[in-house]
C-alpha cells in the first residue's frame, strides 16, 4: 500500500512540475493544440495500456475535454483533464498496473500543461 501511494505521489509530482513552466497568458487556440497533442500522444501510447476499454475511456475523456473547451466551458474542460489524470494514475499504480507507469507520468504531465493553459485563459488573453 505504501509503495502504491509513493508511486502515485511521484507521478503527481512529475505532473505538477511539468505544468509549471508556462507563466504567460494563454489563448484558446494554444490550449486546444495542447489537448490535441495530448490526444495524439495517448493514441500513440495505446500499446502501454493493457486493455482496450481503459484506452478508449482515456481517449474519450480527452475528446470530451476538447469539446468543452471548444464550447467555452473551461472549468468543465479542466475537470475532464483532471479525470484523465486520475484515471492514468489509478491504472499505473494498481497492484497489477494496467498502464506503464513511465507512460502515465508523461501523459499526466502533458495533461497538467493543458490544464495550466486553460487556467491562463482567465488572465486576459484572447483567442
Amino acid at each position: 500500500m505504501l509503495v502504491r501511494l509513493l508511486a502515485m505521489l511521484a507521478v503527481l509530482t512529475v505532473a505538477v512540475g511539468a505544468g509549471t513552466t508556462s507563466a504567460s497568458a494563454s489563448t484558446v487556440t494554444e490550449c486546444q493544440a495542447l489537448v490535441a497533442d495530448l490526444r495524439s500522444d495517448t493514441v500513440a501510447a495505446q500499446g502501454a495500456f493493457t486493455n482496450a476499454r481503459d484506452f478508449e475511456s482515456a481517449v474519450g475523456k480527452l475528446a470530451a475535454a476538447a469539446d468543452k473547451l471548444a464550447a467555452g466551458k473551461t472549468a468543465d474542460a479542466s475537470q475532464k483533464l483532471v479525470s484523465f489524470q486520475s484515471q492514468l494514475v489509478a491504472l499505473s499504480t494498481a497492484p497489477k498496473p494496467k498502464l506503464d507507469p513511465g507512460t502515465a507520468a508523461v501523459l499526466v504531465g502533458d495533461a497538467q500543461g493543458a490544464i495550466d493553459c486553460i487556467a491562463g485563459l482567465g488572465s486576459g488573453a484572447s483567442s
